[in-house]
């Protein structure tokens, strides 16, 4: 095919032609929304009144809030590599000047348009079964994963050794901005891979890799493995509660210096109680922990100083998810491998789509552009 554009109305033909080209050529990010909206269905089933998530509402969503907060990530992680690692002339103007060809070059949007689109979908399928996860299958699992807790840290609850460490205000307050700096991280990665210039194995690997473990674990095991948490422990009826003292004392540091995490937790379990919209309470696996897992093995193919920032984010993640009450250690340490696993399952697959011919001439039209 000669992508030899001439005039400006044969140039728009063609640019709208690869956009039509774009989806069909990228369908393998719609198999594992797929999958899930099925699970979803079977799962859901015999559970009347559950919440439907409608396609606009995330939509709506995905452009008030992923998108700026994801554009905000991009735009520090990008200028810190300049700065640190790239160490171009002049940074902020090299990072402008990428701005611009994001808007002047329409490669990166239309190659960006489907993965985003299959993302909707798949946040749909999310958002519908993690609020309905205790009506299909009522929390269990709480006490088994704090005895298991104790049994793997010589008998003494997580949280207790890190108070050593941890147990500042200063530090709690400094973990609960590091915590929450996770959803700029996330919808950062969605834009820093979502918009490159063609659909190469790095930026399939991660979105299947991110996909493949939500569903499996952010879905399918936090269902069977149903949990509420530490900071939910005695809100879901379990005594003697281990955990006192500890939200005890996060209560004790929110009242002097703010610790978001708690105003988090209240409109949880707000939800839970029909006083609230139910957003979803789920401790096993902390897909965080696991997210921030595969933020650290997708960027460091991108540069290895990126790599070794977010690998020891993982470790932040998931102290913070230990000493901000969300989480039993166990939880952390399955997401980890959670994460891990995903990333090692996507890589065949992924390099198996970008070497199909169609990949490759999609490709190469967006090259052209």
């Amino acid at each position: 095919m000669d992508y030899a554009i001439s005039t400006p109305l044969a140039r728009f033909r063609n640019i709208l032609g690869i956009s039509v080209w774009s989806f069909a050529a990228q369908w393998i990010f719609f198999v594992i929304p797929a999958l899930y909206l099925a699970t979803n269905w079977y799962f859901l089933r015999g559970l009347h009144g559950h919440g439907i998530a409608p396609i606009m509402a995330l939509l709506f969503d995905l452009l008030s809030f992923s998108l700026p907060v994801g554009i905000i990530g991009v735009l520090i992680v990008r200028l810190v590599q300049y700065i640190f690692i790239e160490k171009p002339e002049h940074p902020a103007l090299v990072l402008l000047s990428e701005i611009k060809e994001l808007f002047t070059k329409p490669a990166r949007i239309i190659n960006a348009m489907p993965v985003f689109l299959a993302m909707i979908f798949f946040n749909k399928a999310m958002v519908e079964l993690k609020p309905a996860i205790p009506a299909i299958n009522p929390f269990s699992w709480d006490t088994t994963f704090a005895q298991l807790d104790r049994t793997l840290h010589f008998g003494v609850d997580p949280w207790v050794l890190l108070q050593p460490l941890m147990g500042y205000d200063s530090v709690t307050f400094a973990v609960n901005i590091a915590y929450d700096f996770w959803f700029v991280a996330l919808f950062g990665t969605w834009l820093w891979f979502g918009f490159r210039k063609d659909a190469n194995e790095l930026r399939t690997r991660f979105f299947l890799a991110y996909m493949l473990s939500w569903w499996v674990g952010g879905g399918i095991l936090a269902l069977v493995f149903s949990s509420a948490g530490p900071v939910y422990y005695s809100a879901i009826g379990l005594t003697p509660d281990p955990f006192a003292a500890h939200m005890a004392y996060l209560n004790g540091v929110n009242s002097r210096v703010p610790i978001w995490a708690m105003d988090a937790q209240k409109l949880l379990w707000d939800g839970y109680i029909g006083k609230a919209v139910a957003i979803g309470i789920s401790a096993f696996p902390s897909m965080h922990n696991a997210s921030a897992m595969l933020f650290a093995l997708a960027l460091s193919k991108c540069s290895r100083g990126l790599g070794y920032v977010f690998f020891a984010y993982v470790v932040v993640i998931f102290l913070g998810s230990v000493h901000l009450g969300w989480h039993y250690a166990i939880d952390g340490y399955a997401g980890i491998i959670i994460g891990y696993l995903g990333w090692v399952a996507a890589g065949p697959i992924a390099r198996w789509f970008t070497q199909l011919e169609t990949t490759r001439r999609f490709n190469a039209s967006l090259a052209s552009l």
